[in-house]
């Protein structure tokens, strides 16, 4: 069996080949748009530079632990979030669904760290707690969806920059990615309660990150 150690031996060797095919499309991207005279293209892949940054940057300014499986997933989520629109991945049918629906994993995972902190431990010692736990991690999920939306609401009030598709689509945009992240919690919670493989690296990446820089913290 691998020590932790190894596991993280391993997903930083990931991580770095990720974050090198990120940098090797980053560059296509800016070359792409500097072709095409596409001066929002250009901007999109400037913001594509920054945004890998924000994970690995939180974790200086909090004094954290590295958990090199959340900067793996953190790098792969942003290729397609961020290099997903100069690039044109938003015109794709179904493309920005898919972003939501995976949205709902990584919240989840987040909410599992947030639960373990707040009762000082990742065991879930009875069936009681693992109600309360599938319970509050899905309200969580459903929150960071909506608190989403609200961001991007208020981009269109005060930019008047139309992220949610109101002008196209109403309020069937905001339901719909509201629904896709929500469908991804329900499906991550159903593979934990059956405990699929899928849902041990979510589980285990929650764990490894309360683990190493909240209960070594608290001692």
């Amino acid at each position: 069996m691998m020590e932790a150690g190894d596991d993280q031996m391993t997903a930083q060797k990931k991580w770095h080949i990720a974050n090198t095919i990120y940098g090797i499309v980053w560059i296509y991207s800016l070359i792409h748009n500097i072709r095409l005279g596409n001066a929002n293209g250009i901007f999109m892949t400037g913001v594509a530079a920054v945004t890998p940054c924000l994970i690995p940057f939180l974790f200086h300014c909090m004094h954290w632990q590295p958990v090199y499986e959340i900067y793996l997933i953190n790098t792969i989520f942003i290729f397609f979030a961020s290099l997903g629109s100069p690039l044109g991945g938003y015109s794709v049918p179904g493309f920005d669904k898919a972003l939501h629906f995976v949205s709902g994993f990584l919240v989840l995972t987040i909410a599992m760290i947030l639960f373990y902190g707040i009762r000082g431990t990742d065991r879930l010692e009875d069936d009681r707690t693992k109600i309360l736990f599938y319970v509050f991690i899905n309200a969580c999920n459903m929150a960071g969806g909506l608190i989403w939306e609200y961001y991007e609401f208020m981009m269109l009030v005060l930019f008047n920059n139309d992220a949610i598709n109101h002008y196209t689509t109403g309020v069937y945009d905001s339901i719909t990615d509201m629904m896709c992240s929500t469908a991804a919690g329900l499906v991550l919670t159903f593979l934990i309660i059956k405990r699929k493989k899928l849902a041990g690296f979510f589980l285990h990446t929650a764990e490894q990150f309360y683990q190493t820089n909240i209960q070594k913290a608290d001692r």
